[in-house]
């Protein structure tokens, strides 16, 4: 009961000592010099961002995955922003049988992006470039599970790459509105 319970008070005391330390949710309300809440413009400016093309399949999954966090949650708002990302994937084995043939694949994929004001001329306001890896097995002679395997790691890829774009452009949409 002891190891429990300190562990327990321990994790209930996290929330407190990150807001020590300055830590702060991206999204949450804060007010300017006049309290007016600087939430609502940025989830303005978050949704005027628009996401354009990505080539391939895996692009388009990446291009609405991005789509949604930007416009979902205010559908027809002008759009202000232009978004041009890309996804860079390179592959690697990783575990192999004693015929030479890979069970395993590491996939590099990096999201490079570009965020510019649709202008004339056009602004680039920010750029950036995460990366991430996964892997998926290859089983001996199960080609349907190796498929499924390998396009699960895939989306797992887009939706991580997505996530870290999206959390980069917030954060200089915030720092472009001073908040």
């Amino acid at each position: 009961m002891g190891p429990r319970f300190t562990a327990r008070r321990a994790l209930l005391g996290l929330p407190l000592a990150a807001s020590a330390c300055g830590f702060e949710p991206m999204l949450a309300p804060r007010g300017d010099s006049a309290g007016v809440p600087n939430d609502e413009r940025l989830r303005q400016e978050i949704a005027a961002v628009r996401v354009a093309n990505i080539p391939d399949r895996i692009g388009q999954v990446m291009r609405r995955n991005l789509e949604r966090r930007f416009e979902g949650s205010r559908p027809g708002t002008p759009a202000r922003y232009e978004l041009q990302a890309g996804l860079a994937i390179s592959t690697e084995p990783l575990g192999f049988r004693r015929d030479g043939l890979a069970t395993r694949v590491r996939y590099n994929a990096s999201g490079p992006w570009a965020l510019a004001t649709l202008d004339a001329p056009p602004q680039v306001l920010a750029r950036g470039a995460p990366r991430t890896l996964d892997a998926y097995n290859i089983p001996d002679l199960q080609f349907f599970a190796a498929d499924t395997s390998r396009a699960d790691m895939e989306n797992r890829i887009v939706a991580e790459l997505a996530d870290r774009i999206f959390f980069e452009v917030v954060a200089a949409l915030r720092a472009r509105l001073g908040t």
